[in-house]
């Protein structure tokens, strides 16, 4: 009977000491904004394309109506340098963005947890289509004087949900042991970004639309798995599930970056994209729901299927588990108004919830894998994060992807908004009430493409 006990004591031992490798906490997080004079409106970013040889009237028009649908506001930001070179911008202007969003936000970051630079032990960057050599983690090595032992990654071509990928990556290497000195790495920066290079002036309206989606953004988070810094840290990774349906050609084929028939080189969106959107998220909840949801909900489910599949019940709808009794705040890829409002519809989400994603995309774009971030300092900024609630990231990107991590918040976040909120000059306006077309500002700007 000793022996048995011995044994139940070393699993449950085995267990917590399993458990405990795998905790991640989020120390804080920092998003950038650029500069005032690089708010661009419609009619700003169509003054320019305007004056691009290659960019017809009815370009201009068709990237106008796409504009009204696509739920961005008039301040997001494009920086000036792209609006005037077009297609070929210089590296050095790339540059400038590098210097203001990655450094300006792993600056800022620092600031607000205050730590040194060379307690980082592990740094990863990710950039969707600005992959310079050195590479951005070598840069940020070299600006912040970090440590010559600092595992340093750069991901590249990951698309808009690079920046879950990155926290998945940090978390395996919090699990392995630094075999040089025998501890395991302890503080992981992550840094994220979309860089503007060039704006599309060819014919194909499928890479056009690109023009009215992306914005440039900057974010870095720090993440620790050191117990002890648990009671300053803002939230807990309670899980981290991620889905790659590359496999299906269409899915590998709906965000590609190519050149054009004329050599054009831009990104190419799919007409298909929000159904291979759904697809991806239909699986990534199939696998999240068996985590997250009260046992209620998931019997609900299993008697759904039993009568749709086995039963062969075909009037039954699929049963939508509700992922509100798991959830109190989504933070949904603000790919576009249309995709925000699918995976809300697909969730049974209701217009508070999917809140923080318009309102993110209305002021700031499409910020590829910075967006998430960006909404939940939204969240943040409206004093909504209660001790105990839960975060649900959603991650969607090129090839196809879609990845969740989910986030328990330690400590009430109340305080009030400092400068290192990005919405701290601005919460006070939104929510936007109403039509989120932006009429009057495509009006105006339909008249100065026609004059």
């Amino acid at each position: 009977a000793l022996m048995y006990i011995i044994i139940l004591i070393g699993i449950i031992l085995c267990v917590e000491l399993l458990r405990k490798r795998s905790e991640v906490y989020l120390v804080d997080y920092a998003c950038m904004n650029y500069t005032e004079e690089a708010k661009t409106s419609v009619e700003v970013l169509l003054y320019f394309m305007k004056g691009l040889e290659s960019v017809s009237t009815k370009d201009l028009m068709f990237q106008t109506k796409v504009f009204l649908k696509s739920g961005l506001g008039e301040e997001a930001y494009v920086p000036r340098e792209t609006l005037q070179y077009g297609r070929h911008v210089p590296e050095q202007a790339s540059l400038n963005q590098v210097q203001l969003l990655v450094v300006g936000a792993v600056d800022k970051l620092l600031r607000k947890a205050r730590i040194t630079p060379n307690l980082i032990d592990i740094l990863i960057v990710n950039s969707g289509l600005f992959n310079p050599t050195p590479s951005l983690s070598s840069r940020l090595v070299e600006h912040f004087k970090m440590r010559e032992d600092i595992k340093s990654f750069h991901l590249s071509g990951m698309g808009c949900s690079a920046s879950l990928i990155s926290i998945d990556l940090a978390k395996k290497i919090f699990e392995s042991r630094n075999r040089a000195n025998g501890r395991r790495p302890r503080y992981a920066l992550i840094v994220s970004t979309e860089l503007l290079q060039q704006l599309y002036d060819g014919n194909d309206r499928s890479m056009m639309v690109t023009n009215c989606l992306f914005r440039s953004a900057g974010n870095a988070i720090l993440l620790s798995n050191n117990p002890k810094d648990k009671p300053r840290c803002k939230m807990q990774l309670t899980h981290l599930l991620r889905v790659n349906i590359a496999s299906d050609d269409e899915a590998h084929n709906v965000v590609t970056v190519k050149e054009d028939e004329e050599g054009v080189l831009g990104a190419k969106l799919h007409p298909n994209l929000i159904n291979v959107a759904t697809k991806a998220i239909r699986i990534n909840m199939t696998k999240l729901a068996p985590k997250v949801l009260p046992l209620g909900e998931l019997l609900k489910v299993g008697v759904n299927k039993l009568k749709r599949r086995l039963l062969k019940m075909n009037h039954v709808k699929a049963y939508v588990p509700n992922f509100k009794l798991s959830f109190d705040h989504f933070c949904i890829h603000p790919g576009s108004k249309a995709v925000i409002e699918g995976v809300g519809k697909s969730l049974a989400l209701n217009d508070y919830d999917i809140e923080p994603s318009l309102m993110g995309l209305h002021r700031f774009g499409n910020t590829s894998c910075c967006g998430i971030w960006y909404e939940l300092a939204y969240i943040e900024a409206k004093k909504r994060l209660k001790v105990g609630d839960k975060v649900w990231q959603i991650g969607l990107g090129s090839g196809f992807k879609c990845n969740s991590a989910v986030w328990t918040v330690l400590r009430t976040l109340d305080e009030p908004i400092l400068e290192d909120n990005p919405w701290h000059d601005c919460i006070h306006r939104y929510p936007v009430h109403g039509d989120l077309s932006n009429l009057p500002h495509v009006i105006r700007a339909l008249q100065l493409v026609l004059e």
